[in-house]
């Protein structure tokens, strides 16, 4: 038993050590890498110049060239929420709280708000660094669930906060990119300064739409959350 237990710890350190020399090599070449004079990257980050003028021009792609792409995508997750959940008032057999945790408890008082304060801060500082709606909203979710798996059915939501979140959230992307559209000609256009490249009040309307993104994924996954949790066995 004590070999097998050496094995393991020596093949995890094996297996530590070539992850790391491939991260460093493959950091190391993306660093060497020269850009193309007249690759997709260059435009688009040409593009993001002349348009939003966001620090993280991914999240220009995100919500401004293909804004109608990620409405899709947060009305997909919706429907699949919607649809687990229907599935499972049907047949509740899961049960995943049956160990009480006193660290978790202790802890959760601490960490709670400060995992949804990191989500904001990735919501609202999507269009700066890497992050935005999705991550965001994830992040504040997580939170949720360890308040599920700290408190079980102690811990109850508050369903027509949630619901008004988001719906305020799908109704609030769909307004500003009618907005867009009327006052640009384009679904999600930008018709706000775009202010100091760099500087959290930047982008146009890129940082409101990951709020309304960062909105609707939170309380869609801590719907989905509570669903997975708090359904018993019978």
């Amino acid at each position: 038993m004590l070999n097998l237990k050496k094995q393991i710890k020596l093949r995890s350190l094996i297996i530590s050590i070539l992850i790391s020399i491939m991260i460093i090599l493959i950091l190391g070449i993306l660093n060497n890498i020269a850009p193309i004079a007249h690759s997709l990257g260059t435009e688009l980050l040409s593009l993001n110049k002349s348009t939003t003028q966001s620090a993280n021009a991914v999240t220009s792609v995100v919500t401004y060239f293909r804004g109608l792409d990620t409405l899709g995508e947060v009305t997909i997750l919706f429907l699949a929420i919607f649809g687990i959940s229907l599935s499972m008032e049907h047949n509740p057999k899961l049960n995943i709280l049956q160990q009480d945790n006193f660290l978790l408890k202790t802890a959760i008082k601490v960490i709670f708000p400060l995992i949804v304060l990191f989500g904001f801060y990735i919501i609202i500082h999507g269009h700066l660094s890497p992050g935005g709606g999705f991550q965001g909203g994830v992040i504040i979710a997580s939170g949720f669930l360890l308040q599920f798996l700290t408190h079980g059915d102690n811990f109850n939501l508050n369903h027509k906060l949630l619901t008004l979140f988001e719906t305020f959230s799908g109704v609030g992307f769909v307004v500003f990119g009618i907005l867009g559209f009327i006052l640009t000609s384009n679904f999600l256009g930008n018709f706000l300064p775009l202010g100091q490249i760099g500087e959290l009040f930047s982008g146009g309307i890129l940082s409101i739409i990951y709020i309304f993104v960062g909105l609707k994924v939170a309380a869609e996954l801590t719907i989905l959350t509570e669903y997975f949790t708090k359904v018993k066995d019978v």
